[in-house]
């Protein structure tokens, strides 16, 4: 007996009969792009005629897939467990993971877990760059992204961004607003995963949900990164001549990013800032605890209050709610990196959220942002 595929889509010539279609075997699925399973008339419809002599035909069941940072995973399919109960885990490799729907899934989905850099509408794999591109050629796409599972891998992208642009026409660069975007992820050894989504609110526009961030070469740490990317996903309007406090400054990564915008920045922290973090006129480091911070040592006015201490979420938000009655009057946001020390604090997100905003805030956002490790970014606004 041949086996049948079960993935979204077969492209089959339209001038075959619809049972030729159905009962085409793993093999000859391939060739024609991804497969379709063998199920009844009711479930699956006639096949129409197209302008290029092809047919799509969709089966019921719909796939969505999420890419994540490499490792995260377990986060990922945790929290979509508890937002999304109906989808189903279906597929998992380091940085993608697939779930199965019942429902029709569409590239407009919304994303169903903070940890997913980008979502959408799976398609399934392509063995190599031709493959992808005949595959993207049938579905409308505005633009596509070409883009690494693994962000810090190394892979050969252009062959494949070469051969679609080629075959399809498709353009590449950062998507706008409303755009159906084609996902191309690429692994090396591996056949690359398509996807489609559709750029809106809250998505990044460049490929694999990437935020472009310049770093100099004196940034002690990470958090240079992380704040940049914060300040670019949640908006923020943070302008020179406004005052921010870090709790867990040092090194100064964040102190450095926000001193250069022209924030005049309170790092309070045990450990040394970096010289180049020090040199900055507009930066005062207060080298004391949290748990010893007294009102009277803060200026009158703080616009922006970050957070990104070794600690649980639990007592990271205990020591900041002794100082928001102090804090609360001027502040415009604040940006929590929270640690992740054991997986089931992601089943704590919601109660987390309800905690943040009974510390004075009106909304408040979960994010991994790309250069988040096992920690998640929680933006919140007044």
């Amino acid at each position: 007996m041949p086996r049948y595929r079960a993935d979204l889509f077969a492209v089959v010539p339209s001038s075959g009969r619809f049972e030729a279609a159905r009962n085409l075997p793993d093999a000859r699925c391939q060739e024609f792009g991804q497969g379709i399973a063998a199920l009844g008339d009711d479930n699956v419809p006639y096949p129409a005629n197209t302008d290029r002599g092809f047919a799509m035909v969709r089966t019921v069941t719909d796939f969505v897939f999420a890419t994540c940072l490499p490792d995260m995973e377990p986060a990922l399919k945790r929290e979509v467990a508890r937002t999304r109960p109906e989808l189903r885990f279906a597929y998992s490799r380091p940085g993608l993971v697939t779930f199965k729907s019942d429902r029709a899934v569409t590239p407009e989905d919304v994303t169903g877990s903070a940890f997913a850099r980008v979502w959408g509408r799976s398609i399934g794999p392509a063995r190599d760059p031709a493959d992808a591109a005949h595959q993207l050629a049938y579905v409308g796409a505005n633009r596509v992204h070409v883009f690494a599972r693994d962000p810090e891998g190394v892979v050969d992208l252009e062959s494949w961004r070469e051969a679609i642009a080629s075959a399809t026409g498709i353009p590449a660069g950062s998507a706008l607003p409303g755009e159906l975007v084609a996902d191309v992820i690429v692994a090396p050894g591996e056949p690359a995963w398509l996807g489609l989504h559709r750029h809106g609110s809250g998505g990044a526009a460049e490929p694999g949900g990437a935020i472009a961030v310049e770093v100099p070469a004196e940034a002690p740490s990470r958090a240079y990164a992380k704040i940049e990317e914060a300040i670019a996903w949640g908006t923020l309007p943070v302008e020179a001549g406004q005052v921010a406090l870090e709790i867990g400054a040092a090194p100064g990564g964040a102190v450095l990013a926000l001193a250069r915008r022209g924030v005049t920045v309170w790092g309070v922290d045990t450990g040394d800032l970096a010289p180049a973090v020090l040199a900055q006129p507009n930066v005062h480091h207060l080298q004391i605890k949290v748990g010893a911070l007294r009102w009277e040592q803060l200026p009158a006015r703080i616009d922006w209050l970050l957070v990104d201490v070794n600690l649980a979420p639990q007592v990271a938000l205990h020591e900041i709610a002794r100082l928001m009655p102090k804090l609360r009057p001027t502040l415009r946001g604040a940006v929590f990196t929270l640690k992740l020390n054991d997986w089931s604090f992601v089943d704590e997100l919601p109660a987390l959220g309800d905690r943040i905003i009974a510390l004075g805030f009106a909304s408040v956002r979960f994010k991994h942002l790309p250069s988040n490790r096992r920690e998640v970014c929680a933006i919140a606004r007044s």
